[in-house]
């Protein structure tokens, strides 16, 4: 069983990740945007995978990355994106500040399965 971190302002989104990952056996933790996830990530310190929107109040999914990969506890943690409106030169950018996989909304059922197998192997 892993621990993901979800953080996702969309209800529908998140839900559908978390259900999706619950099912798959594993613990999840939703969080309403990157500023919470940041808050939980530091208080827990123990997450196999952040799934992470881009766009967000308080603090946005690249600010999170960033933070993420900038604090050397986290810096190997996979961190799948997920957006409906990214550019190939805006996912491309987020892939090189630490992003792992990208996934465009709406989310595909199997794509998510595979990422989150890939990631907590």
């Amino acid at each position: 069983m892993a621990n993901i971190l979800i953080a996702e302002d969309d209800a529908l989104s998140q839900r559908f990740v978390g259900t999706i990952a619950k099912r798959m056996g594993h613990k999840v933790f939703p969080c309403v945007d990157g500023q919470q996830a940041w808050e939980v990530l530091c208080a827990q310190e123990r997450f196999d995978l952040v799934v992470t929107d881009i766009m967000m109040p308080r603090m946005d999914g690249t600010t999170l990355i960033q933070n993420i990969r900038a604090d050397h506890r986290y810096s190997t943690i996979p961190i799948i994106i997920m957006s409906a409106f990214m550019g190939v030169k805006d996912i491309a950018g987020l892939l090189t500040i630490g992003a792992t996989w990208f996934m465009p909304k709406p989310l595909d059922r199997i794509a998510l399965e595979d990422y989150i197998n890939r990631a907590v192997k």
